[in-house]
This record gives structure tokens, sequence and C-alpha cells, in this order.
């Protein structure tokens, strides 16, 4: 059956995970609110925010099935995200 979609310009949210010596991290999920992605070899991910942006997101940054890195879950505002790095600190 067809199937109509509507899609809707976002804004563009980057950053990239990094561990405590500023390493960069491939393939850590990275979860702001609901939305889920992964960083790429280079540890950066991109995410589409739909209007209107949020000032904050709850952010949670894991690296699954490995044990060599710990959890991240805070709350952090949109242009950090961009501004800063986010490090994840080895187990």
């Amino acid at each position: 059956e067809p199937v109509d979609l509507t899609l809707e310009s976002g804004h563009l949210v980057r950053g990239q995970v990094v561990d405590v010596s500023g390493r960069r991290i491939g393939g850590v999920c990275v979860v702001l609110d609901q939305w889920h992605c992964h960083t790429d070899p280079q540890g950066y991910f991109h995410w589409s925010v739909k209007a209107p942006v949020p000032q904050e997101v709850t952010l949670q940054v894991y690296k699954k099935y490995s044990h060599q890195y710990g959890e991240l879950e805070t709350t952090v505002a949109l242009s950090q995200l961009e501004s800063e790095p986010i490090t994840l600190k080895n187990r």
C-alpha cells in the first residue's frame, strides 16, 4: 500500500566523542532525548532536531559491548555539544 511521508527540515546538531586522552572513539551510542545515533570512525555524530529546537537535551553516551569505557548520562545544552567534545572515561 502507498505511504505518504512528509519531510521537514531540521537544525543540524554535531558533536564528537573522545576518551580522556583526546583520542576519538568510533562506534559509540549517543542518545539525545529519545533519538539514537552512533559515532563514525572519527568519533563524530550528527543529529537533526525538528523545530522548535530545545535548549537542553538529556544525553546518554556509551560504548556497547566494550568494558573499556564508562557510561555518561547528563543534561546538556545543544550549543555545548557543538563547542566541546563529549569525554568518556576509561574504566
